[in-house]
């Protein structure tokens, strides 16, 4: 994994919050290819029991899809996610 001189990683989060989000972004992605899918957020919001609609599905993927391919891989979702973490607008 690729550190800063301060000990954190490139996205700049501590390991804790580094494992929370590595292990949320696999929880998600069912199928493990790599790429979450709005299937794949809708059950994984499903299972967890809350509340959504396909706008704020689709919202949320396209703020996260970062080269517009239709799926969020792991880099942009960590990239996004980071951002959330550190405070900044993502």
């Amino acid at each position: 994994m690729l550190r800063t001189g301060d000990g954190t990683n490139i996205y700049g989060l501590d390991a804790d919050q580094l494992f929370e989000l590595q292990a949320a972004f696999h929880q998600i992605d069912t199928n493990h290819n790599g790429y979450i899918t709005g299937n794949e957020l809708r059950q994984c919001l499903l299972r967890s029991g809350v509340p959504y609609n396909d706008l704020e599905i689709q919202r949320v993927l396209s703020k996260m899809d970062y080269n517009r391919d239709g799926r969020v891989s792991y880099d942009e979702y960590m990239k996004f996610m980071s951002r959330i973490y550190r405070g900044e607008q993502p």
